[in-house]
């Protein structure tokens, strides 16, 4: 893997109905910093697309990062299965794992959690 690539991949929704529905296609940006890589979930982070990031983060361990910040900026939604990611990917031991927190729908989620205080949120640079 090329730690200066920037990489975007998107699924199309399949789910029926989703040809009527106006929402970003999911997707995974990387971007590597200095010390650290930037992993950006683009639209819905729920069980269909959840075990993507996590692959994801594992394949960006492996390759020698050992710093991530997860952007939760680009996601629409998410639900416990995202959470239960965020939650396991901020606990490991192998690579520090922050968070830049999402729009407020996603804000809300960790608030109703009371999760909020228990996470490593960060500033968005």
């Amino acid at each position: 893997m090329n730690p200066h690539h920037t990489e975007i991949s998107a699924d199309e929704d399949m789910a029926p109905g989703a040809a009527s529905r106006l929402h970003e296609p999911f997707a995974i940006e990387t971007r590597p910093d200095l010390e650290r890589v930037f992993v950006i979930p683009h639209g819905e982070l729920d069980m269909a697309t959840v075990g993507r990031v996590w692959e994801k983060i594992d394949d960006l361990v492996a390759a020698g990062f050992k710093a991530i910040v997860l952007d939760l900026r680009r996601l629409s939604f998410i639900d416990s299965t995202g959470v239960r990611l965020v939650l396991h990917e901020t606990r490991r031991e192998d690579v520090t794992v922050e968070l830049i927190d999402g729009a407020e729908p996603v804000r809300r989620v960790f608030e109703t959690f009371g999760l909020r205080n228990m996470l490593p949120f960060v500033a968005a640079p």
